[in-house]
């Protein structure tokens, strides 16, 4: 916890990172490895307290020649209040590291109503996520490295 009785953000985002590695792990063949490449759409939703028992859930919901995209969330559930919020979501991207012609996924078939949403908008947000990557290029040209 933080100075201010809620869970240090670190801390949520390390829980965050293992569990969609795991993700990753259970969807690609075994032979492949990868990195984390980055997190897109990051937001503390709301905060987690000690009285809450928090769940972390990690799903692929697209993939793309060499990029493997995993949605998360962390769940809190107030034991005092019986009620369930969502605290946090967030997009990871994967880059396995192999090379391209090595790289075949599985088929990826969503289950849950959330899935089937998430998964369709893949493309969208992939269209999004390369554009950001080209606008970082052009920040990092005017960084000053030292």
């Amino acid at each position: 916890m933080n100075n201010n009785q809620i869970q240090f953000g670190g801390r949520t985002l390390e829980i965050l990172d293992a569990n969609a590695g795991l993700s990753g792990v259970k969807f690609l063949p075994s032979q492949l490895s990868f990195v984390t490449a980055g997190y897109d759409h990051t937001q503390f939703l709301a905060p987690l307290t000690p009285g809450d028992i928090s769940k972390c859930t990690s799903y692929v919901t697209g993939a793309d020649k060499k990029a493997v995209e995993v949605f998360s969330k962390f769940e809190a559930y107030n034991k005092q209040m019986k009620e369930t919020k969502l605290a946090f979501m967030s997009f990871c991207t994967l880059i396995v590291t192999n090379p391209l012609e090595d790289v075949q996924f599985p088929k990826l078939i969503p289950e849950t109503a959330e899935e089937v949403y998430l998964v369709k908008n893949y493309q969208e947000r992939l269209k999004k996520r390369r554009q950001e990557l080209q606008e970082n290029k052009e920040i990092v040209k005017h960084l000053n490295i030292e």
